[in-house]
């Protein structure tokens, strides 16, 4: 079939009829697969299905309600296969049917679906003379041609855009900064004052403080990548949003929290007050056999 069509039939009718002109080699590949379904469906619905029993008219409305309901989901296969040219697929490598695959799995069931993909994947409905589907057709209410009119042709995937970095918002950036400088002084100061005497808890106190904060600070703004966000159909989504940058200063926050919290929790364990360490001398009595001078010196 002609690359630039969406189906044999009425090649890009349905978008024309949407959009008011014809797609590009930059229009989305859904949209046009689905403004193709949605004009497939009200050309069927304004045939008149003379010559039907009741039971096949009401199974072929039936049909139309889930064609309907298909479109406009916009789950559509992709033709991996053939790069370069259009191709029907009827059930993609990735379990995605398409419209008539999508019918024939909804009313008989998945599995005939599957026997009808293992043999016809890529051709058009037209070629396709699997017994599988030539029953289906039969009890479906719709003729050969008229799955023919619902069966869309897909280009091949293009690749998802690479993520657009994000730049650290400057106050967290600028917060960071200070945060982080009070902290390399605290932990300078704790540091300092392991295992001496005479000094007071209150730098060991604020390094534990200022270091809990700063790792609460890194951790709580740890932000996952965006995926693509608005509407759009299929295989172009806008590009993400990824946060690599405001992840790598949250995991320098939490490291420098981390140590600085260590260093002040280690003062306080082994804090040692003024006059721990003091040297006395005593006289002691020996039972009234004599006095001597102790030496004591407290650790």
């Amino acid at each position: 079939m002609a690359t630039d069509q969406v189906n044999t039939l009425v090649g890009n009718a349905g978008y024309v009829a949407a959009t008011g002109h014809a797609p590009t080699t930059v229009t989305n590949d859904d949209a046009r697969v689905r403004a193709h379904l949605a004009f497939a469906e009200r050309r069927l619905r304004q045939s008149p299905a003379a010559g039907l029993s009741p039971a096949l008219a009401a199974r072929r409305a039936h049909l139309l309600d889930l064609l309907h309901r298909y479109w406009v989901a916009g789950v559509f296969p992709r033709n991996y296969d053939f790069p370069g040219e259009r191709r029907p697929c009827f059930i993609d490598r990735d379990g995605r049917l398409c419209a008539v695959g999508f019918l024939v799995a909804e009313t008989a069931g998945r599995a005939a679906a599957e026997r009808i993909n293992a043999a016809h994947q890529y051709e058009l409905i037209a070629d396709m003379r699997t017994p599988a589907l030539g029953q289906w057709v039969r009890h479906s209410g719709l003729t050969k041609v008229e799955c023919a009119l619902i069966q869309p042709s897909y280009g091949a995937p293009v690749n998802t855009p690479a993520p657009v970095p994000v730049p650290v918002p400057t106050s967290y950036a600028v917060g960071s900064a200070v945060w982080g400088g009070v902290n390399v002084m605290l932990a300078a100061a704790n540091a300092s004052q392991l295992n001496q005497t005479g000094v007071g808890r209150g730098v060991a106190y604020a390094g534990v403080l200022s270091g809990t904060g700063q790792v609460l600070l890194g951790a709580l703004r740890l932000r996952d990548d965006e995926a693509g966000t608005g509407y759009y159909i299929g295989w172009n989504p806008p590009a993400g949003k990824s946060h690599a940058a405001e992840r790598t200063v949250s995991y320098v926050n939490i490291g420098a929290g981390t140590a600085t919290l260590a260093l002040g929790f280690w003062n306080l364990l082994h804090h040692r007050p003024a006059g721990a360490g003091r040297t006395a001398v005593g006289v002691v009595n020996y039972n009234g056999s004599g006095s001597g001078l102790v030496l004591t010196r407290r650790f």
